[in-house]
């Protein structure tokens, strides 16, 4: 029993993760001309939008492109309340060169106008409710009118584009943003592109030809802030480091640490399997033996041993498919996937994995049959039989599974202990009672806005940025003594300071319209040693008017850079507001704070978010991967017990004669307790010993990706080993004190 519920525990997180691996693998393999499409990447993926049609026209390859750039705003028709929605805009040939399928329209016709939109199927139905809509009209962030040609279906968890609730033409920012010159400006390097090559091309060769001309020709590159150009293909977008507009991407190490752990439990599971079936079959050499002096053949005995095994891993199937299911919803919020198993394991899939464990049963049946049916009858009699078989399995087996176990929670305890550290770590700035709600109002409005917030009784303080330490900025490029320089900014108010906690020193530079602050790194950058007054931007000179200190605005992978405060004038439209309460009444505040700015919206919908939360946030992935590894720490622990616990039981009844003289020779209970016990002491040491320089190698490597890290303290691998060894004297220990307390008389009857 205990064989066949730990090989069907083992199997059904094998078939998960197999299932899990295989859709990400298939990501973006339903497009048609998915080994024609490439995404253009320089060290990021932005360009500016003329560079795709300069590409077209000068490089005989391309047969098409598709710029695309994400945004979101608020949709809505005559007689639906405004809702927020993603889109992206991309140029007419989106859809014939993606295989997104059209529920309406047709994938040539759908954006052929600036006023073109299409809407997802889920979209269409909350604003009409039916998908007869096209003709229909819309409006974005109410004055912008746009006529719905198509409807397309939702786009699937299968591609690297995240899900979108429409798109526009790309020539429909030039009214959306304002931004009326958008398809000729070169200095705007924020589009990603993607080029359709032509059958039997080589478009990633042209590479080095369009760097060189990139090199002489294109500010981005003659500036110094991009060096490479490459073509990579789409099926290769999911896994890659370099976000895109509007993608989504996983890790490809997770994906391959992963697949690690699929091939090492299917080890310890078969390996398992093999130990345990070779320490049953010795204990019934004399049903061998009887069968050999009675004819039966090598090959008949052979026949029986696998035929037995096969069954028992059906038994395993039958069980490993129920556990399936009961594991599906937690492994699906784990990984934040969703696995459907019933639409998995249809009738080809079920054949595969019957055909899977068949194999399994074969394999795992033929090297004990193979062991024990080699025995000689005599041999059985003399006892040789279990004198050998106990000198072969066990001892490398239970070091592995230890190995593995030690190692696993090694690294599980070390990502716990980083992502603690990332959320605990002082940013520089207080983000505990601040909450960000997004700025929906009018740029007249703003003023209105902010005082009707701070006369809320538990407000103590509003602001209004542009950007914010959650969001790390807009980036500003510029010439600085002759070389380039990159500072993020943001844009606030006077109470950003109050609100955020931020520590500023005014400068003896009276307060101008077009005077900054700069962080400490900033000033650093710039090489001001003496009282900061001003620096020169480009031609333009800019007054210091104080100097904050250093505070995270970014993820930790990153360390703090050169950031510029700019003052939210007239010509900024806010992006957040962020208001401080006190943390007496939050709740009654929270309401309060909703209620008066959903008075001033005029039925917008607005979400509200406390900052802390949005920080944590960041270290999802993070989080997530603990557990996952946590989760398979906790599996492989739970497959070594059940080894141990099996193999204990025949390594013990092996040795009853040894503890029976031992015992009429005057060794006394605790002697034999030691003794009994030594050999997994051993075993969990030398695991120990191979463990640690693997799992402290892997997490060195992990945490090379932050700029900010834990230690990898001694304490963690010493508990780790410590741990093991206590669960596995725990596991045998009860086996140990019942051998040894058997009476004498019993364990020698036999003799």
């Amino acid at each position: 029993m205990v064989t066949v519920l730990g090989f069907a525990i083992s199997m059904t997180f094998v078939l998960l993760l197999s299932i899990y691996i295989q859709e990400e693998l298939a990501v973006d393999q339903f497009h048609v001309n998915k080994d024609r499409i490439y995404r253009m990447e320089n060290e990021a993926v932005d360009f500016s939008p003329p560079i795709a049609q300069d590409l077209k026209n000068s490089v005989p390859e391309i047969e098409s492109f598709t710029r695309v750039l994400d945004s979101d705003a608020r949709i809505s028709t005559t007689d639906s309340q405004k809702m927020k929605f993603d889109y992206l805009g991309v140029d007419a040939s989106f859809f014939e060169m993606f295989s997104f399928p059209l529920i309406k329209g047709r994938p040539k016709e759908v954006l052929q106008t600036p006023n073109s939109i299409v809407l997802s199927k889920s979209l269409a139905l909350r604003l009409f409710g039916t998908l007869d809509v096209v003709d229909k009209q819309v409006s974005i962030n109410t004055e912008h009118k746009f006529m719905v040609t198509g409807i397309m279906d939702d786009f699937p968890k299968n591609t690297h584009f995240k899900p979108q609730d429409a798109i526009v033409n790309f020539k429909a920012f030039k009214t959306l943003w304002g931004f009326e010159n958008i398809l000729e400006e070169y200095g705007f390097a924020s589009v990603s592109m993607y080029f359709l090559a032509k059958p039997n091309t080589n478009l990633p060769a042209k590479a080095p030809e369009i760097l060189e001309r990139f090199k002489k020709e294109y500010w981005l590159y003659k500036d110094g802030w991009a060096h490479s150009l490459v073509f990579t293909p789409l099926q290769e977008l999911y896994f890659s480091s370099k976000e895109g507009n509007g993608t989504q991407s996983n890790s490809k190490t997770l994906v391959v640490v992963l697949s690690i752990i699929v091939l090492l439990i299917l080890i310890l599971a078969i390996g398992n399997y093999i130990n345990l079936t070779i320490a049953q079959a010795t204990f019934r050499g004399k049903e061998v033996a009887i069968k050999k002096l009675l004819g039966s053949s090598k090959g008949s005995l052979l026949l029986q041993f696998v035929r037995e095994s096969m069954l028992l891993t059906g038994v395993a199937l039958i069980l490993s498919l129920f556990l399936l299911k009961l594991v599906e919803p937690v492994f699906n919020s784990l990984l934040n996937t969703q696995i459907d198993l019933d639409a998995k394991i249809g009738f080809w899939n079920l054949l595969k994995i019957v055909s899977v464990f068949g194999l399994i049963g074969a394999f795992s049946g033929i090297i004990p049959a193979l062991k024990i049916s080699s025995f000689r009858p005599i041999e059985v009699v003399r006892g040789q039989l279990r004198k050998k078989a106990k000198t072969v399995y066990g001892k490398v087996f239970i070091t592995f599974q230890y190995t593995v176990t030690i190692g696993l929670l090694i690294c599980s305890w070390i990502i716990v202990k980083q992502t603690n550290f990332l959320r605990s770590k002082e940013l520089g700035f207080s983000k505990d009672n601040i909450v960000q709600i997004e700025y929906l109002g009018t740029m007249n409005e703003k003023t209105t806005i902010k005082n009707a917030l701070l006369n809320i009784p538990g407000v103590e303080d509003v602001s209004l940025t542009w950007q914010s330490p959650l969001d790390g900025g807009s980036n500003q490029t510029f010439d600085y003594n002759g070389k380039p320089m990159s500072f993020q900014e943001f844009a606030i108010d006077s109470s950003f300071f109050n609100v955020f906690n931020i520590k500023m020193t005014p400068t003896q530079v009276a307060k101008a319209e077009n005077g900054v602050y700069l962080n400490e790194a900033a000033i650093s950058a710039l090489e001001i040693t003496d009282d900061p007054v001003s620096f020169k931007m480009e031609q333009l000179t800019v007054p210091i008017i104080g100097v904050t200190n250093n505070f995270n605005f970014n993820h930790l992978r990153e360390n703090i850079g050169p950031l510029m405060l700019r003052h939210l004038g007239e010509s900024f439209y806010p992006q957040n507001i962020f208001v401080r309460i006190n943390g007496k009444g939050m709740f009654k505040t929270l309401e309060e704070i909703k209620s008066t700015y959903d008075g001033l919206l005029n039925k917008t919908p607005f979400e509200v978010k406390f900052v802390d939360e949005t920080i944590n946030n960041w270290y999802l992935k993070e989080e997530r991967t603990g557990k996952i590894i946590g989760y398979f720490t906790l599996l492989s622990f739970i497959i070594s017990v059940m080894g141990i616990v099996a193999m204990s039981v025949f390594y013990m009844q092996q040795r009853r004669k040894e503890v029976g003289i031992r015992k009429v020779n005057g060794a006394s209970i605790t002697q034999i307790l030691s003794m009994l016990n030594k050999d997994y002491i051993k075993w969990v040491g030398v695991a120990f010993v191979l463990a640690v320089p693997i799992s402290w190698y892997a997490l060195q490597n992990w945490l090379q990706g932050f700029a900010y890290k834990t230690t990898l303290s001694w304490w963690v691998f010493a508990l780790s080993g410590l741990a093991a060894l206590c669960i596995a004297l725990l596991t045998v220990s009860w086996q140990s004190i019942k051998t040894a307390a058997v009476n004498p008389v019993e364990a020698l009857r036999d003799e």
